[in-house]
């Protein structure tokens, strides 16, 4: 019993596993038969005319044929034709074919189709063990519009995968792809690319490392660096999942936005963004630029909302601790609210803003634009407004109630305050030292600034001054006027990329 056991595990393990590996060529026709038999059982069959051999689920035509026995292998020529279960047909020239192998070369105008698509190529190798063809000669890969060539690839016609390398183009109606390596999937009409890409659509260029692209869906799916150039528009982070025929999608890791047309530069860890109508959701830490005629608002925030309003404007609200730059205006404040149709920013709870020498603070403060420049300022409850004189150590104070200013030339030039005005200026001799101070008290107050320095000041109703010549080094501050000079923002907005 133990000896039959052994005989039945010896036979076993010396059979082929394979269902494929031991079935022979097969003659099924041919217009004339030449047999010659050789030495040791060798047979050579010479076949011409409409030949047709078979391997199980294999049929193979051609205009002539050597076949070998016992090595189970053949030679075809003319007009060759290889049909693979109903589903590949390749064709060709000259064939020659392993039996046992179960693999195939095939040469000159080789073509091989399959219900997705046509493959091009001057030699071709094929394995039907795994239902994949070689080639490593420059070929044409065809799906409806498409045209895919490359210098070397290989293709699993029972996976329908492509994989290309070597300067693959792929080129179609909508687009043009150039990569190094792809892998296309037919049947899916999606790629998979790793290495340096560029991919164009209509006026877009994109740039990549690695990523994805499903051609019918526009989905983009790009890692290790992507960046997208278009006409007024400019996006890079260091992935991208972007659809192109919508123009949206999300930016992840050192992402940019730059689109000129809506004026704005974006820069965030994280972007959520819609072209049209325009969307955008960003998180900490945000960078915004808001181009202006003469001059640029450079912000930052902790987050940042973007939305297109009835009238095709937009609203920019910048949360958290937010701060702004230009080059005549600058502050700090926890909401940073832009009404694009209105050229309203509104500063939002106890701003602090800096225009020249002067520090100025209120509850909330409105800056208003006109035609994309600085046009007035309102400011209201808790006002202040702090000027450096020469002196270093003591500031020009003003408080009241409301506020409002004008611009020229995007500079302060002229403010008024309301409710219960106060003032506290000093007089400065021709040395820059301070010798006493004023300090009075009125209904409204007007001021004049003239480069970047308190220049007039004008009282009105119920004025009360009193002088008082210097006795002391330490300054005296009215309520709420201390200056902090030291958190005036500088410009640290990353510029749009060229």
């Amino acid at each position: 019993m133990k000896k039959a056991i052994l005989i039945c595990v010896a036979l076993f393990f010396s059979t082929p596993q394979s269902g494929w590996s031991q079935t022979k060529i097969q003659i099924i026709r041919s217009d004339t038969t030449d047999f010659i038999k050789g030495d040791n059982g060798a047979q050579t069959y010479y076949l011409k005319g409409n030949v047709t051999l078979k391997q199980d689920v294999a049929l193979m035509y051609c205009d002539s044929a050597v076949l070998y026995r016992p090595q189970n292998t053949f030679e075809a020529f003319g007009n060759v034709r290889v049909r693979q279960a109903d589903t590949v047909l390749i064709t060709g020239e000259q064939l020659t074919y392993l039996g046992d192998e179960r693999t195939f070369t095939i040469s000159e105008r080789v073509v091989l189709k399959t219900p997705s698509s046509k493959l091009a190529t001057s030699v071709l190798k094929y394995d039907r063990n795994t239902s994949t063809a070689y080639y490593l000669t420059r070929s044409t890969l065809e799906r409806k519009n498409l045209r895919i060539t490359s210098n070397v690839g290989n293709y699993n016609t029972e996976y329908e995968v492509v994989r290309l390398r070597g300067n693959v183009l792929a080129v179609d109606s909508a687009f043009q792809m150039n990569t190094d390596t792809l892998l296309y999937y037919p049947n899916r009409n999606s790629y998979s690319f790793a290495g340096p890409t560029k991919l164009v659509r209509d006026s877009t260029e994109l740039f990549c490392s690695k990523g994805t692209y499903s051609a019918d869906a526009t989905l983009l799916e790009l890692y290790g660096g992507a960046v997208m150039k278009a006409p007024n528009r400019y996006i890079e982070a260091d992935s991208l999942y972007y659809f192109l025929r919508t123009e949206d999608g999300t930016l992840h890791g050192n992402a940019t936005v730059a689109d000129s047309t809506e004026g704005f530069v974006l820069s965030s860890t994280f972007i959520d963004y819609k072209k049209n109508p325009v969307y955008v959701d960003a998180y900490y830490p945000v960078f915004y630029e808001q181009s202006m005629e003469q001059d640029t608002i450079y912000a930052r925030g902790d987050s940042l909302r973007i939305r297109s309003i009835a009238d095709s404007s937009k609203i920019v609200h910048l949360f958290g601790q937010t701060s702004f730059f230009s080059y005549d205006f600058q502050g700090i404040s926890p909401n940073f609210l832009f009404h694009e149709a209105a050229e309203e920013l509104a500063l939002y709870p106890s701003p602090t803003l800096w225009s020249g020498s002067s520090e100025f603070g209120a509850d909330s403060t409105a800056l208003k634009l006109d035609a994309n420049r600085l046009d007035s300022l309102f400011m209201i409850n808790k006002v202040t407004i702090t000027t450096k004189t020469k002196d270093s150590l003591f500031f020009d104070q003003t408080t009241g109630t409301v506020l409002e200013g004008s611009f020229t030339d995007n500079t302060l030039r002229n403010v008024r305050i309301d409710g219960n005005t106060q003032a506290l200026l000093h007089n400065v001799s021709n040395s820059g030292r301070i010798e006493g101070s004023n300090k009075s008290s009125c209904s409204w107050m007007k001021i004049t600034f003239n480069n970047e320095a308190l220049e007039r000041i004008k009282m009105a109703r119920d004025v009360e001054a009193i002088y008082t010549p210097k006795t002391s080094a330490v300054p005296e501050w009215l309520p709420g006027c201390q200056p902090s000079f030291e958190l005036r923002p500088k410009k640290s907005a990353p510029t749009a990329p060229n």
